[in-house]
C-alpha cells in the first residue's frame, strides 16, 4: 500500500511524520494529494492533544513531500 492511500483512508488522524532530514511534523491528516500529505498542525505546538482553535477555526497546512517521508505513526494523541 502506497503512503497516498494510506494517508487518503485516515484523514483526519492524528499522525507523527519523520522525514529523512530528521525532521517531525505532527498534526492531523487534512488532505493528500500525489505529491504530498498536509497536516492541521496541533495547538501549542507538539505538547498536546491540539482541540484548541488550530483544530475548530483553521490554521496554515503544513505540506509534507510524500516522497521525503522516513517513517510515520498513528497515535490519538501526542504527548513529549
Amino acid at each position: 500500500m502506497s503512503y497516498h492511500s494510506e494517508f487518503n483512508n485516515n484523514i483526519g488522524r492524528c499522525v507523527a511524520i519523520r522525514c529523512h532530514d530528521g525532521t517531525t511534523h505532527y498534526g492531523y491528516i487534512d488532505h493528500c494529494d500525489r505529491d504530498n500529505v498536509y497536516l492541521r498542525p496541533m495547538e501549542g505546538g507538539n505538547d498536546g492533544p491540539g482541540f484548541g482553535s488550530y483544530f475548530f477555526f483553521g490554521a496554515a497546512l503544513i505540506a509534507v513531500g510524500l516522497a521525503s517521508i522516513a517513517a510515520y505513526s498513528w497515535s490519538p494523541f501526542f504527548f513529549w
